[in-house]
């Protein structure tokens, strides 16, 4: 496992506080649209980079079986904990190998911006291929290189979290589309004490270009690209990008 797919299993216990504001029932409705692409029905659901299970739940609401992934052990315990009818693994996407297919593979929330070469990406979507049925669809966004030199570049985020836990973001872009983000977060523990934790993350930005590319050559022959959560196409100032592929 490389270095850089390491961080959140630290932060897996206030993950959740750290992105409460994220609407993730809207999110799983605009899935559901994209799934249509597929024009068959789809029932079965593998998601990577599922982290604590907040999009599985909504996904199962709307009648989905949804099977986990993620490569963070920390992640998957809190998504087993609040899901225990859910199967949750650990599994590197560029290696994964469950034995089974699936109607759909989805990855949302840039966990594939996670993979810092277009070698690594182009594995991952191999073994993301590997595990849809022959008419399988594949749901997942990007972050661009605009938005690691715009969104990532100098940028400097403090939010006091509801259990009272600060945190601090710095973001700093490092070229060739590379940005790296440092979290530090001070836990209280009591009595004005607190505990400091940090970790570090780096992605890279894809262009469209370059995922249609990696996605045709995975085996992918249709390629649809949409502006965030949108069905609007791309342009050159998109930072976050959804793929669909079948």
């Amino acid at each position: 496992m490389s270095p850089h797919l390491r961080p959140f299993s630290e932060i897996a216990e206030i993950y959740d506080l750290l992105f409460d504001d994220i609407d993730y029932e809207g999110w799983a409705l605009y899935i559901s649209k994209l799934l249509n692409f597929a024009r068959i029905p789809v029932r079965r659901i593998l998601e990577v980079g599922c982290g604590t299970g907040n999009l599985t739940r909504e996904l199962v609401k709307l009648g989905y079986e949804v099977v986990g992934v993620d490569v963070s052990e920390g992640m998957l315990k809190v998504a087993q904990k609040k899901l225990p009818d859910v199967r949750f693994l650990r599994a590197d996407v560029r290696e994964m190998d469950l034995g089974e297919q699936f109607d759909a593979v989805i990855s949302t929330f840039d966990s594939l911006n996670n993979l810092l070469t277009e070698a690594d990406l182009a594995r991952a979507f191999g073994r993301i291929r590997a595990h849809l049925k022959p008419r399988g669809i594949f749901v997942g966004d990007l972050n661009t290189p605009h938005a690691m030199m715009s969104d990532w570049n100098d940028a400097l985020f403090v939010k006091e979290l509801k259990d009272g836990t600060l945190s601090l973001w710095r973001g700093e872009y490092l070229g060739d589309g590379v940005s790296q983000l440092t979290l530090t977060l001070f836990i209280p523990t009591g009595e004005g004490l607190y505990r400091r934790m940090d970790e570090v993350f780096k992605e890279r930005g894809y262009s469209p270009a370059v995922v249609k590319r990696l996605l045709k050559s995975a085996g992918f022959l249709q390629v649809w690209a949409f502006d965030d959560l949108s069905f609007e196409k791309p342009t050159k100032r998109s930072k976050r990008i959804t793929y669909a592929a079948i």
